[in-house]
């Protein structure tokens, strides 16, 4: 490829996200780390890798968000850390990073002229030079728009569009060369506007919705379906599509869709746009604190949720806790998120060990399908299902199989009751007992009177139990007979409680 001079550094800020992502994940999850902790760990292997990954990092979000501080441990060294408070920056800005990883800055001019002539080439006259041509008086301002306004939008056949794209990108090669520094020549151009590399990018948008096939071979832009909507309505559909990104376990989709509202609206309505939706001024959402890591999963997530919906096989690689990648094939059924923690699962049936799993998806990396995988060794964990009929019931009463008697989300061997005795204060006695039935996740709760409350409940994980007892504080003891290893459990953890703060 005939690179331009000023592509190398945006192809560098968008190599090797997978390193980029890891690395944020770390710094959000566990704290601080200096760059030889780093490197111990296996993420970096020099200080001058983990520089250039921090400058890559900074060109998605702001630098101020990974600070650099000292620590009162001795010989600690430099210590980096991710900033994240809902109150200071309530968006969550590593969505923004997705942005950055998928694409390269080929892709981006083919998009940009593409757009420009679906809109403003006639049809009639065909790829002429004429309607790109400079504004007259006008041509030493790189910063005015070329493109000839047309009321309405073309179609185009594809075996037209090298010779329309090449019209179009030299045509706005002076606002490229103002905006992006982006500095073309023939040789570059006739490059990148191959069919063979145009051709991708138009399926692509026709998944997407975004272009249509009108025949076979020939395109025009899709129905504008904000244009019968005024400056409310569109803060309005914003307002729902913020919403549902915070209230679902996929991020990037919904929030990438509010950012091209909002940019709608400011090109369509400038002086009716008001700064609702400001990211300091005025934000709306600041409950999503828990929701910032799995952003960085979205991409693992999606791929997942593709396979559950075509009952495909997939493989991955799984990192232990010895930081060493094993590699495993699943069938995929459920995603199952840990609404405490905000954790997020992933329910299969491991063709490895025969047998159903609950991996983390945080640790899932490298999806592929696995091909290979045929009737009947794929369906082998639903011997009544012979393919004529929707297999997803199948998936549903599996998992309700497995998650029986499951607190949150750790399956065990065997099955055990546990008792818990409640005291409740009488002043306080309504209010705790309404607690108490709202987060139970499942068990049988008698009231005994005199504010004493007993709650059996059988569970194959019981230390899964001890996060939702301790919040019950001095209210809630675990019987000693019926469960001693769980009462001894939450007196240990008391007593180093009292010790750490006194």
């Amino acid at each position: 490829m005939a690179k331009t001079k000023d592509t190398s550094k945006f192809q560098n800020d968008i190599f090797h996200y997978s390193i980029i992502r890891e690395l944020l994940r770390y710094f959000y999850l566990y704290g601080s780390f200096s760059i030889e902790e780093l490197s111990q760990k296996g993420l970096i292997t020099s200080s001058r890798t983990f520089y250039d990954i921090k400058k890559r990092i900074e060109n998605y979000i702001d630098g101020q968000f990974l600070q650099e501080h000292k620590t009162k441990q001795a010989k600690s060294g430099k210590k980096f850390r991710l900033l994240y408070d809902p109150f200071l920056c309530p968006v969550n800005y590593l969505a923004e990073t997705y942005q950055h990883c998928s694409y390269k800055i080929d892709d981006f001019l083919i998009y940009f002229c593409l757009m420009q002539a679906f809109t403003c080439v006639d049809p009639d006259s065909g790829p002429d030079p004429a309607p790109y041509e400079p504004v007259p008086g006008k041509e030493e301002d790189a910063g005015e728009d070329t493109c000839m306004d047309f009321d309405q939008e073309f179609t185009l056949k594809a075996e037209d569009l090298p010779a329309t794209l090449s019209l179009v990108f030299e045509a706005n090669q002076k606002m490229l060369t103002h905006y992006s520094g982006i500095k073309g020549n023939p040789e570059y151009s006739e490059h990148l506007f191959k069919y063979a590399k145009i051709q991708p990018q138009i399926k692509a948008l026709a998944d997407l919705g975004i272009i249509v096939e009108t025949a076979k071979g020939a395109y025009r832009l899709s129905k504008d379906l904000f244009e019968e909507l005024d400056a409310d309505e569109l803060s309005t559909v914003q307002l729902m599509t913020q919403f549902f990104y915070n209230c679902t376990f996929l991020t990037v989709p919904g929030y990438y869709l509010s950012a091209t509202i909002n940019s709608y609206s400011q090109a369509a309505f400038m002086p009716e746009i008001k700064s609702f939706f400001n990211k300091q001024e005025n934000p709306v959402f600041q409950y999503k604190n828990h929701r910032l890591q799995s952003v960085i999963d979205d991409d693992i997530t999606w791929k997942i949720i593709n396979a559950i919906h075509t009952a495909e096989a997939f493989h991955y690689f799984y990192k232990a806790k010895n930081k060493e990648s094993v590699e495993y094939d699943i069938l995929p059924m459920k995603i199952v998120i840990d609404l405490q923690y905000g954790r997020q699962y992933l329910f299969g049936y491991s063709y490895h060990d025969r047998a159903f799993c609950l991996p983390r998806i945080a640790s899932i990396e490298k999806i592929s399908t696995n091909e290979e995988i045929q009737q009947p060794r794929k369906y082998e964990c639903i011997p009544s299902y012979d393919g004529s009929s929707d297999i997803h019931p199948y998936y549903d009463q599996l998992y309700r199989q497995y998650m029986e008697n499951v607190w949150n989300t750790a399956p065990g061997d065997s099955v055990s009751t546990v008792t818990i005795h409640f005291t409740f204060p009488e002043p306080e006695y309504g209010k705790l007992l309404y607690r108490l039935r709202s987060t139970r996740h499942h068990g049988t709760i008698s009231e005994r009177g005199n504010g004493i409350v007993d709650f059996t409940v059988k569970t194959k994980n019981e230390l899964e139990l001890v996060p939702w007892i301790r919040s019950f504080g001095p209210y809630a003891k675990v019987d000693a007979q019926t469960n001693p290893e769980l009462a001894a459990k939450l007196k240990t953890d008391f007593k180093e409680a009292l010790e750490q703060y006194g």
